[in-house]
């Protein structure tokens, strides 16, 4: 009875307390932290408010919050910004899904629920993009022999998403996310800068034209701080709270 109490429940207790801890440190890796949208559910269809700012978040692992040590991301934390301005806001809706890319997007948006969630929705908070360009090419190491080419092809595709979400939502603003360089403290990541600059202008000059689309310039963000989470990649708290803040700015 007495190794039971002494070493068979203690050791039991810290097996279990570890258990929990690599769950909840996983899940803030990925982003899971959070609390999306069930899409499964049946959205009641209405229009976006007139006088409250109604925010929905889409894309990649970015807009689900992934690396922030809180598991706010820039939704939670865009919902915060607003409150401390005394902005009337309803609570952002999440559908972002880890690691997606520019066709997932697309794919997301033909489903009907989320069409009715952009519809009740005034601001369009969209990242993608990045996975398309750095996952599979790895630009850590060497760049595609024409980045030009991989960039007009992921731009073709965003512009398949963008109007799927006009057509959603003629009106509402979209505040899309430009790129950073994640890879700046890397052997490579200094010839990488102008990649990132060049994608992020070509951003403008494809949608430049839009009155409701802004781009949310990060890069600065990135290039002289470290605000990445501890993956190396991902925004820590710091970084996804500045580009919450530069969104606020813009109501």
């Amino acid at each position: 009875m007495r190794r039971l109490l002494f070493w068979y429940l203690p050791i039991s207790a810290a097996v279990v307390a570890v258990a929990i801890f690599g769950y909840g440190f996983l899940g803030y890796l990925r982003g899971d932290t959070g609390t999306p949208v069930d899409l499964t559910a049946r959205a009641e269809t209405s229009a976006a408010p007139k006088t409250t700012i109604a925010p929905i978040i889409l894309g990649d692992s970015l807009a689900r919050g992934a690396g922030d040590e809180t598991g706010l991301g820039i939704g939670g934390r865009l919902d915060a910004e607003l409150r401390r301005r005394g902005i009337h806001a309803r609570r952002t809706y999440n559908v972002a899904v880890n690691g997606a890319r520019t066709p997932d997007l697309i794919a997301l948006l033909d489903r009907p629920n989320v069409q009715q969630l952009l519809a009740q929705s005034n601001a369009i908070v969209v990242s993608i993009g990045g996975n398309d360009l750095w996952g599979g090419n790895d630009w850590r190491n060497a760049a595609p022999p024409d980045p030009e080419a991989v960039m007009s092809g992921v731009l073709d595709r965003i512009e398949a998403a963008i109007e799927k979400i006009r057509r959603a939502n003629p009106a509402g603003r979209i505040f899309f996310i430009g790129l950073y360089n994640p890879f700046v403290s890397t052997p490579m990541g200094s010839r990488l800068n102008p990649l990132v600059n060049r994608w992020n202008a070509r951003l403008l000059e494809h949608f430049g034209s839009d009155s409701n689309f802004t781009l949310v310039q990060t890069a600065d963000l990135f290039s002289h701080h470290d605000r990445l989470a501890v993956d190396r990649f991902h925004p820590s708290g710091e970084g996804y709270a500045l580009i919450a803040r530069r969104i606020a700015d813009s109501f």
